[in-house]
């Protein structure tokens, strides 16, 4: 049997934080964690332990765990997930300009760090690819709809900060001499 107490303080699924994790590895740490928790749900009614608010509990994070991790593997945010955003997601400051602020929330991270990471990779060797081939290569990695709007977000906003800087700079002076 599972300890009562351990049951009651588990983390709710929206405080568990995959982002440092694959794709999917955070999918087999959410369904295990949803595991642990419809074991702990099947413990406290099979032995009638009086506890059925914690068992239902335990049953509706399972629920939204699964729909987690499921969603992850599929590259898009949880369904539960896309319905309110609360809290919007911004790209960091880069080139000395600040941060931009994008139309989605903290859910569609993932996709928006992808698209900000292809930017730099590409702005740092731009002579490798063409840009319209990193971008449209990578972008195919994302499920349609706004999974792939928020990773074109990251890229081209990433972009934006590059061009704002350089259309800001000073043009830069000749070093060469005429007699």
């Amino acid at each position: 049997m599972i300890d009562h107490s351990l049951l009651s303080s588990l983390p709710k699924p929206k405080t568990i934080d995959t982002s440092s994790l694959s794709q999917e590895e955070a999918a087999l740490t959410l369904r295990r964690s949803a595991s642990f928790r419809l074991n702990g749900a099947q413990s406290l009614i099979l032995h009638a332990t009086g506890q059925e608010d914690l068992a239902v509990e335990l049953l509706d994070d399972a629920a939204v765990l699964y729909d987690m991790a499921l969603q992850r593997l599929l590259g898009r945010p949880p369904e539960r997930a896309r319905r309110k955003h609360k809290e919007y997601y911004s790209i960091p400051a880069a080139d000395g300009r600040p941060g931009i602020r994008t139309p989605w929330g903290s859910d569609y991270a993932p996709m928006i760090e992808d698209g900000v990471r292809c930017a730099e990779e590409w702005l740092e060797d731009s002579s490798s690819l063409p840009l319209w081939w990193a971008f449209s290569h990578h972008r195919k990695r994302h499920w349609a709809g706004d999974c792939q709007d928020s990773f074109e977000a990251g890229f081209l906003l990433r972009l934006q900060q590059r061009l704002v800087q350089l259309q800001s700079s000073p043009p830069p002076t000749s070093t060469r001499f005429e007699a």
